[in-house]
């Protein structure tokens, strides 16, 4: 064997094509969110051992979705398959558009439960399914800033409002906006204006609470979800970002920019009917509102006003 045929077979029996090396790799079951507030989520389905999905605290599966019941459907994987139970929900359980009672899932199936929250089975290796949750994962944020994006906020908003009306609880709306920011794209250019944007967004995120859900709504407005706050505390939350921002120094190639924001709260709660589409609409428009009465009233500053209940 030449020294050219010998280089050749080596190279040759070190070259594995990707999808047979995968599927050496061990396999597992999954359910991966696709839709719903939990967007992203990878809940590992242990073989043999029954899973509780539902509402209530401490389940093994706890889902987030007003609409899913405390203790909805039960999921048990066996070999490349896991068998389905729906627990008497009040909404039922739904694999690929039909509603079942007890059914066998195979690799790629979708699970719908409650009103927002929709699963893919997958049957597959660690490293794919960490790939399909990056993907989902990049689906929830927008590039620039890394916050949410507008599509996931909405869809935290149609569930957190819905669970507001059920639970007489209070939730505040934020929307926050740069004051005077087409004026850095103009004076400075866009490079100038998504540096401004990343750092503000990291302000916002530094001075809400853990709990609290902020999204770039477009442009240069950001919106805030908090949950339980009345307007007291949503004045309260709204002047501490903005005052957040004031204090944070921002320089531009050797040029100080000084920023502020206005804010625009509102809180709703205790609805007495919660409509989807229209509810949110009406929050965004009462937010909206109060943002522009803080632009009117001079910039920087915080405008909070209470949604009224709906009958």
């Amino acid at each position: 064997m030449t020294d050219r045929t010998r280089d050749h077979a080596e190279t040759s029996t070190t070259m594995v094509p990707l999808a047979e090396a995968g599927a050496h790799a061990e396999k597992k079951a999954y359910l991966l969110v696709l839709s719903g507030p939990q967007f992203g989520q990878i809940f590992a389905l242990p073989q043999g051992r029954e899973l509780a999905i539902g509402r209530k605290e401490g389940v093994d599966i706890h889902l987030a979705d007003d609409g899913v019941s405390r203790h909805h459907a039960s999921v048990l994987a066996v070999g490349s398959g896991a068998r389905l139970r729906d627990m008497q929900s009040q909404n039922g359980t739904f694999v690929d558009g039909v509603r079942v009672t007890d059914c066998q899932l195979q690799d790629g199936a979708r699970v719908h439960v409650g009103k927002h929250t929709t699963f893919r089975f997958c049957f597959s290796d660690d490293l794919e399914a960490e790939y399909q949750r990056k993907l989902a994962e990049g689906a929830l944020h927008e590039p620039l800033t890394g916050l949410y994006n507008r599509r996931h906020f909405m869809d935290r908003l149609g569930s957190e409002l819905a669970a507001s009306q059920r639970h007489q609880r209070l939730l505040a709306v934020l929307m926050i906006d740069i004051d005077n920011f087409k004026r850095v794209n103009d004076q400075h250019g866009h490079g100038a204006g998504d540096e401004v944007l990343r750092l503000i967004a990291h302000t916002i995120h530094g001075a809400l609470r853990k709990e609290d859900v902020l999204a770039r709504y477009g442009g240069d407005e950001f919106v805030v979800l908090a949950r339980e706050t009345p307007l007291v505390g949503a004045r309260s939350l709204g002047d501490r970002v903005r005052k957040a921002v004031e204090r944070t120094r921002i320089s531009w190639q050797g040029q100080a920019l000084a920023l502020t924001v206005s804010v625009g709260a509102t809180v709703a709660g205790g609805q007495a009917r919660y409509e989807a589409g229209r509810t949110e609409r009406e929050v965004l428009e009462a937010a909206d509102r109060a943002l522009y009465q803080a632009k009117e009233s001079g910039r920087n500053c915080v405008v909070a006003t209470a949604l009224p209940a709906t009958g």
